[in-house]
């Protein structure tokens, strides 16, 4: 694991190489597991050809933080670049 899937420990945001589509990590703060950390997943469409709307939600998941931190890694290998907050 490199150091920025480390940083993964709140919440990040990444858009994809097109930018058509966003993800945003965050860490479910209301976990009732006493073993594991979870973080939600949630997947948003680009809405405008500047990106001047807040994106669509289309899926939320929630994740083991380990699966959340495998996941990003892949994304930024993919080419997802980070980026600001989008909502």
């Amino acid at each position: 694991m490199d150091k920025d899937s480390r940083k993964l420990t709140e919440e990040a945001w990444l858009i994809c190489p097109n930018w058509t589509e966003v993800r945003r990590f965050t860490k479910n703060r209301n976990n009732k597991d006493k073993f594991f950390e979870y973080m939600f997943v949630d997947s948003g469409i680009v809405v405008g050809s500047n990106g001047e709307s807040p994106p669509f939600m289309k899926t939320r998941k929630e994740i083991k933080i380990e699966d959340a931190r495998k996941e990003y890694q892949q994304l930024i290998t993919s080419g997802w670049q980070v980026t600001e907050p989008k909502w």
